[in-house]
Protein backbone atom coordinates (compact mmCIF):
# COMPACT_ATOMS: atom_id res chain seq x y z
CA UNK A 1 0.00 0.00 0.00
CA UNK A 2 1.43 3.49 -0.66
CA UNK A 3 1.21 6.34 1.48
CA UNK A 4 -1.85 8.21 -1.12
CA UNK A 5 -3.85 5.15 -0.48
CA UNK A 6 -2.63 5.03 3.47
CA UNK A 7 -4.14 8.45 3.72
CA UNK A 8 -6.98 7.86 2.20
CA UNK A 9 -7.77 4.76 4.20
CA UNK A 10 -6.94 6.64 7.33
CA UNK A 11 -9.17 9.84 6.54
CA UNK A 12 -12.10 6.63 5.89
CA UNK A 13 -11.44 5.39 8.94
CA UNK A 14 -11.92 8.59 10.80
CA UNK A 15 -14.85 9.40 8.77
CA UNK A 16 -16.85 6.63 10.85
CA UNK A 17 -16.81 9.04 14.13
CA UNK A 18 -20.26 9.88 15.22
CA UNK A 19 -21.04 13.46 14.72
CA UNK A 20 -23.12 13.93 17.59
CA UNK A 21 -21.39 15.22 20.23
CA UNK A 22 -21.50 12.92 23.77
CA UNK A 23 -23.40 13.75 26.28
CA UNK A 24 -21.36 16.36 29.29
CA UNK A 25 -21.42 14.80 32.31
CA UNK A 26 -23.25 16.89 35.10
CA UNK A 27 -20.49 17.20 37.64
CA UNK A 28 -17.67 18.23 34.91
CA UNK A 29 -16.68 19.62 32.09
CA UNK A 30 -15.67 16.11 30.75
CA UNK A 31 -17.50 13.91 28.17
CA UNK A 32 -19.09 11.40 29.31
CA UNK A 33 -17.21 7.87 28.49
CA UNK A 34 -20.13 6.43 25.31
CA UNK A 35 -19.85 2.37 25.77
CA UNK A 36 -17.85 1.27 22.86
CA UNK A 37 -15.25 4.18 23.11
CA UNK A 38 -11.77 3.85 23.92
CA UNK A 39 -10.00 6.89 26.36
CA UNK A 40 -6.49 7.34 25.02
CA UNK A 41 -3.86 9.92 26.66
CA UNK A 42 -1.45 11.22 23.89
CA UNK A 43 1.68 13.60 24.74
CA UNK A 44 1.32 16.88 22.91
CA UNK A 45 3.63 19.61 23.53
CA UNK A 46 2.05 22.53 26.18
CA UNK A 47 1.94 25.16 23.37
CA UNK A 48 -0.51 23.00 21.91
CA UNK A 49 -2.58 22.33 25.09
CA UNK A 50 -2.90 26.11 25.66
CA UNK A 51 -6.45 26.45 24.62
CA UNK A 52 -7.63 23.17 24.11
CA UNK A 53 -10.56 22.15 27.10
CA UNK A 54 -12.69 18.73 27.97
CA UNK A 55 -15.43 18.63 25.56
CA UNK A 56 -13.71 20.60 22.53
CA UNK A 57 -13.66 18.80 19.22
CA UNK A 58 -10.22 18.46 17.54
CA UNK A 59 -8.37 16.89 14.64
CA UNK A 60 -5.56 15.00 14.99
CA UNK A 61 -2.56 15.23 12.25
CA UNK A 62 0.75 13.92 12.26
CA UNK A 63 4.39 14.90 10.34
CA UNK A 64 6.84 11.91 9.65
CA UNK A 65 8.90 11.11 7.23
CA UNK A 66 7.45 8.85 4.15
CA UNK A 67 8.71 7.41 0.88
CA UNK A 68 7.26 9.02 -2.09
CA UNK A 69 7.28 8.65 -5.49
CA UNK A 70 7.44 5.44 -8.26
CA UNK A 71 8.40 2.36 -6.80
CA UNK A 72 11.28 2.60 -8.88
CA UNK A 73 12.55 6.23 -8.13
CA UNK A 74 11.43 6.93 -4.63
CA UNK A 75 12.62 9.91 -2.15
CA UNK A 76 11.99 10.49 1.46
CA UNK A 77 9.84 14.00 2.37
CA UNK A 78 8.53 15.09 5.42
CA UNK A 79 4.86 14.88 5.51
CA UNK A 80 1.82 16.11 7.62
CA UNK A 81 -1.60 14.40 7.51
CA UNK A 82 -4.69 14.73 9.00
CA UNK A 83 -4.80 10.89 10.59
CA UNK A 84 -8.27 11.59 12.74
CA UNK A 85 -11.43 14.40 12.45
CA UNK A 86 -13.28 15.42 14.71
CA UNK A 87 -12.82 13.57 17.29
CA UNK A 88 -13.55 14.42 21.22
CA UNK A 89 -11.26 15.67 23.82
CA UNK A 90 -12.30 13.98 27.42
CA UNK A 91 -9.33 15.39 29.62
CA UNK A 92 -6.40 17.53 29.38
CA UNK A 93 -3.04 17.94 31.75
CA UNK A 94 -1.80 20.86 31.11
CA UNK A 95 1.13 19.77 33.58
CA UNK A 96 2.42 17.23 31.83
CA UNK A 97 1.46 18.12 28.16
CA UNK A 98 -0.77 14.58 28.07
CA UNK A 99 -4.34 14.84 26.50
CA UNK A 100 -6.93 11.77 26.26
CA UNK A 101 -9.47 11.76 23.54
CA UNK A 102 -12.21 9.74 22.94
CA UNK A 103 -11.57 7.04 20.26
CA UNK A 104 -13.29 4.02 18.88
CA UNK A 105 -11.25 0.99 18.58
CA UNK A 106 -9.73 1.52 15.27
CA UNK A 107 -9.17 4.65 15.21
CA UNK A 108 -7.19 4.23 19.09
CA UNK A 109 -4.95 1.62 17.15
CA UNK A 110 -4.27 4.11 14.60
CA UNK A 111 -3.31 7.32 17.18
CA UNK A 112 -1.40 4.04 18.77
CA UNK A 113 0.65 3.80 15.37
CA UNK A 114 1.33 7.31 15.14
CA UNK A 115 2.10 8.59 18.42
CA UNK A 116 5.61 6.77 18.00
CA UNK A 117 8.57 8.08 18.76
CA UNK A 118 9.69 8.96 15.27
CA UNK A 119 6.36 11.32 14.56
CA UNK A 120 5.00 14.57 15.65
CA UNK A 121 1.17 15.10 16.72
CA UNK A 122 -0.46 18.00 16.19
CA UNK A 123 -3.87 19.30 17.56
CA UNK A 124 -6.29 21.86 15.47
CA UNK A 125 -9.41 23.03 17.51
CA UNK A 126 -12.52 22.99 15.79
CA UNK A 127 -14.78 25.49 16.45
CA UNK A 128 -17.80 25.14 18.29
CA UNK A 129 -20.55 23.53 16.30
CA UNK A 130 -17.88 22.21 13.47
CA UNK A 131 -18.66 18.51 13.23
CA UNK A 132 -18.11 17.93 9.10
CA UNK A 133 -15.48 15.70 7.83
CA UNK A 134 -13.19 16.40 5.10
CA UNK A 135 -11.43 14.66 2.43
CA UNK A 136 -7.66 15.55 3.46
CA UNK A 137 -4.98 15.09 0.94
CA UNK A 138 -1.19 14.63 2.75
CA UNK A 139 0.64 17.87 2.74
CA UNK A 140 4.32 18.34 2.17
CA UNK A 141 6.37 20.94 0.75
CA UNK A 142 6.90 20.18 -2.74
CA UNK A 143 3.05 20.38 -3.37
CA UNK A 144 3.73 24.08 -1.56
CA UNK A 145 6.07 25.08 -3.57
CA UNK A 146 5.07 23.76 -7.31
Amino acid sequence: MNIRSLAVVLVLAASTVLAASPVLAADSKAPAFPAGYRAVALPFPSHQLAFIEPGDRVDILVTFTAEMGDKDKTRQEEVTATIMQNVVVRAVNHQHGVVQILFNPNEAQYAALFAAKDKTLWLSKRAAGDTEMHPMEMANARKLFR
